[in-house]
């Protein structure tokens, strides 16, 4: 049989150039166990020859998967590509799945219109699982994720864990965190403390928040001198400003991420504050700025990108067929000069 170099072979081509039948050539191609060596290298041989690439969808029929993961963000653009949290959950996933055969893809839904987009992909079940990384929004993904019974793995828990026994979880210890922060406070003897958060709304500022009471009392740290806010130097930065205005003595600050601490830090400066003589800082996340800050941050070390890699491997084994699991990995705290 000849084909011509300009068309497009199809597989029937490949199994009449060989001899075979379509089942066997495309048992061949898939690297099906129950063709013989010999006979994949002759069958492959001949795909080659006459210019035969496989249909990636047909592909998927033939083995039952489409080999590829969907990294699911709802948060917007802007905020995933600010907030080192996201880029550290995304850098560990690809690092684990790039030693599988597995893709990862992004799927972003932070506007209804992406949102539409992403119930569309997912209803024609063309990923074989989903890792949401920001799980707190969008809930009617995860909906439709549990009404598919795609394999999911989200990076995070939810309040009561609604999904228990659907899902898997994996997270860090929020209030393990911020009890390690508030300690480090106590131990400084920092009596007089603020907390700037992120939004109230995020179950990770819950946690904190408790975790943070948890040690110091509630009475240690009232409604009033919690501020929430976005996750920025900026927002740290109007945020400790608004606080030196109207609280009289602070002697401490309990950030909720180190853009909020950097922030912070800058509006004390301005003020002729010092940090740590006369405020001290505890900041979380251990992101690089924690580092290139002045002075140097002391803050909750999360282990995001291990996170990320774990998150990966646990949809691998949901894919083969897990039960769902929760995973809570631990926090430690960084001591450097600000405490």
């Amino acid at each position: 049989m000849t084909v011509s170099k300009h068309s497009k072979s199809t597989l029937a081509d490949v199994a009449a150039a060989a001899g075979v039948s379509r089942s066997t050539a495309s048992r061949a191609l898939n690297d099906s166990p129950r063709i013989s060596e010999s006979t994949k290298k002759r069958i492959r041989a001949v795909a080659r020859q006459i210019n035969f690439v496989p249909n990636a969808q047909g592909r998927a029929l033939a083995v039952g998967r489409s080999e590829t993961i969907a990294m699911l963000v709802t948060e917007p653009p802007g905020e995933l590509f600010s907030d080192p949290t996201y880029g550290a959950f995304l850098g560990g996933i690809t690092e684990q799945l790039a030693e599988s055969a597995y893709l990862p893809i992004l799927l972003q839904a932070s506007s209804d219109h992406e949102r539409e987009r992403v119930l569309r992909h997912l209803a024609r079940r063309s990923v074989d699982a989903v890792i949401d990384i920001s799980p707190y929004k969008g809930s009617e993904l995860l909906d439709t994720l549990r009404d598919l019974r795609i394999p999911t793995v989200l990076c995070g828990q939810l309040e009561g864990h609604p999904y228990r026994d659907v899902f898997s979880t994996v997270y860090s210890d929020d209030v393990e965190g911020a009890g390690l922060a508030a300690d480090a406070m106590r131990r400084r003897g920092r009596r007089n403390l603020v907390a700037i958060l992120g939004p109230r709304d995020n179950p990770a500022v819950v946690d904190r928040l408790l975790g943070y009471r948890g040690v110091l009392g509630d009475e240690a740290l009232p409604d009033d001198r919690v501020v929430y806010t976005g996750w920025g130097a900026s927002d740290g930065f109007l945020a400790m400003r608004h606080l030196l205005d109207r609280v009289d003595a602070i002697d401490g600050l309990l950030a909720g991420s180190d853009r909020i601490a950097s922030g912070a830090i800058e509006a004390m400066r301005e003020r002729g504050i010092s940090v740590p003589r006369d405020v001290s800082v505890v900041g979380f996340d251990d992101h690089p700025i924690a580092q290139s800050v002045s002075p140097k941050l002391t803050t909750v070390r999360q282990p995001l990108r291990h996170e990320g890699r774990v998150a990966a491997q646990t949809a691998l084994q949901m894919i083969d067929g897990a039960e769902p699991s929760t995973i809570v990995l631990h926090m430690a705290l960084i001591e450097r000069a600000s405490l």
